[in-house]
């Protein structure tokens, strides 16, 4: 009983809802969670349900889920430390959701009815649970289809809500004033005239388009944390659209900065810093328990690999030297049989999409990706020359009907063949000038190839491994019609451009599947090379002590004094 104890405020210690309670408190807060178990596939509510409690996972995943149906939408998936059922944090909820276990599953409980009591007794856990609920119901109505799979979003915000109403409080005095303005007219009748009618309904779809502007360039605005990365995304409606990321373990560090009304109002900048720069959450509320939320993963990551590299090691030391296989627990994933999920896929159009497919603006063979920009700036490239062909053909056919005529028929058929010539190298020229730029993404490697025609050739190449960010943004009206923007991989001090990319987003969504496993390939190397050595140092003891061996007896305490160090006897 002591142990379960004792393991259950180890695993609130990790978890940011609790982790500033001190021993004594965690212990009685301890005492209030049932442990429950759960198999593979079992629900564990559905939707609908009374949200009666919430749940930490101490061993297993959980999958969060829309339907039970068959390819349903999964918001999320959760594993050691994660908590979910956050509609159980206040008495009264219905869930939204259907949570299931994806392996065989032990949870910590924790009844609604409990939970009151001790938000009053520990009001340090007030803030936290807020947090969480807010990031809850905003990641509900969000699907991130960029999400790779097996990727659990953390926290997502907007802005501070003090933000939104600095927005919409213009609009809003400006529709006071109109208002104020059509009573005058309306009880004026000197001033009544279908003129001013006209000005004053146009006044107020003007300050209503507003209204709305402000809104959703507020709205469209999230910072976001999953297991995997953190993001920044920026949208301006019809102008600008940008998602910044940086991969969870490229994170050196996480602060805040806050000025004289955000300490007022609680709000504050959350900077994380990477090995080449920055990703800023702006202007959010709790930015102190954001921070806390981040190093809370980058520590769970940090514990999770260490409990794995020691199962692997106990593992290959009983093979090589003979023993039993380890017992393993039925609630341990069992990752030699775990189904690799698809992506979920960033599509547009069905127009957009016929037409990257027809100019091959994304192909792939043999697990080597080629982007090409986007069949618009082909356009603007071949545009004058195709005007010019256009413009002689007309006057061509003009000639030869004898309708307009600048030059006798012989004579203009023989210059226009020259500078249809001319014009088709052009045209050729331009054509070959898009196709020939090309963005490579290996399984290793990245590649930014920029060859002219009849000319130089550059060839840029960096490894997966080394990228810190990546980050995409469409600028302008035609860009965000047409989909197509710039994709910046920042590798060192380097950065790497993949320039008027149809989908960037899907792009990004692709670089970052590739440098998330090449690292993970990269890493288990790494880890079998080690493990191997270790195993192969402990083989060759357990040899030696087999064929009779003995080790030197341990020095006595005179012998490791700090007089004697270096003497010879």
């Amino acid at each position: 009983m002591e142990d379960r104890i004792n393991d259950i405020v180890k695993l609130l210690s990790t978890i940011h809802i609790f982790d500033q309670l001190k021993e004594d408190q965690l212990l009685a807060i301890a005492d209030q969670f049932d442990l429950a178990l759960f198999k593979e596939n079992e629900v564990i509510f559905e939707i609908g349900a009374e949200a009666d409690g919430f749940y930490i996972i101490q061993s297993g995943r959980v999958s969060i889920r829309e339907s039970m149906e068959e390819g349903a939408l999964e918001y999320s998936i959760y594993q050691r430390g994660d908590y979910f059922g956050e509609e159980g944090f206040y008495a009264g909820q219905r869930r939204q959701v259907y949570a299931v276990a994806d392996t065989n599953v032990i949870v910590l409980r924790l009844d609604s009815d409990r939970l009151d009591p001790l938000a009053q007794q520990y009001p340090e856990i007030i803030g936290p649970i807020q947090l969480s609920m807010d990031s809850y119901r905003l990641f509900l109505r969000h699907a991130l289809k960029w999400r790779g799979p097996r990727e659990a979003v953390q926290f997502m915000s907007r802005q501070h809500i003090l933000f939104m109403w600095l927005k919409i409080l213009p609009p809003i005095f400006a529709g006071m004033v109109l208002f104020i303005f059509v009573i005058f007219v309306f009880f004026e009748p000197a001033s009544q005239n279908i003129l001013w009618e006209i000005l004053l309904v146009l006044a107020g779809i003007g300050i209503l388009g507003w209204f709305a502007w402000n809104w959703i360039d507020w709205s469209n605005d999230y910072s976001i944390i999953t297991n995997r990365r953190v993001v920044a995304l920026e949208k301006v409606m019809l102008f600008y659209e940008s998602r910044q990321e940086a991969p969870m373990d490229a994170v050196l560090s996480a602060e805040t900065k806050t000025d004289l009304f955000g300490r007022w109002f609680g709000y504050g900048d959350v900077i994380l810093r990477t090995f080449t720069g920055v990703v800023t959450f702006k202007h959010l509320a709790y930015p102190h328990l954001v921070v806390r939320l981040i190093n809370e993963e980058r520590g769970r990551a940090t514990q999770k690999s260490q409990k794995s590299q020691r199962n692997s090691k106990e593992d290959i030391i009983r093979t090589r030297i003979g023993f039993e296989k380890r017992e393993m627990d039925i609630f341990e994933e069992d990752k030699s049989v775990e189904k690799k999920a698809a992506p979920q896929q960033i599509q547009s159009s069905r127009l957009l999409h016929g037409l990257a497919t027809f100019f091959r603006l994304r192909s792939e063979e043999n697990e080597i990706i080629t982007y090409r920009t986007h069949w618009f700036i082909l356009l603007q490239k071949i545009w004058y020359p195709s005007l010019f062909i256009f413009i002689l053909f007309v006057l061509l056919i003009l000639a030869i009907f004898n309708v307009f005529t600048i030059l006798p028929l012989g004579a203009l058929a023989l210059f226009e063949l020259l500078c249809f010539i001319a014009l088709g190298a052009w045209w050729l020229y331009q054509y070959l000038d898009w196709r020939n730029d090309k963005y490579i993404v290996t399984q290793d490697v990245i590649i930014d190839v920029n060859k002219k025609p009849l000319g130089s050739e550059q060839k840029r190449t960096a490894s997966l491994r080394n990228i810190q960010t990546v980050e995409f943004e469409r600028l302008g009206l035609i860009s965000l019609i047409l989909n197509y923007g710039t994709v910046f991989i920042r590798v060192g001090d380097t950065t790497f451009t993949f320039d008027y990319v149809f989908n960037p987003s899907e792009v990004q969504r692709e670089v970052f599947e590739r440098y998330q496993e090449f690292n993970a390939k990269q890493k288990i190397k790494e880890k079998e090379t080690l493990r191997n050595e270790m195993a192969e140092w402990i083989e060759i003891y357990h040899e030696v002590v087999q064929r009779g061996g003995t080790p030197p007896p341990p020095p006595s305490a005179g012998d490791i004094s700090g007089y004697n160090i270096g003497e010879s006897g």
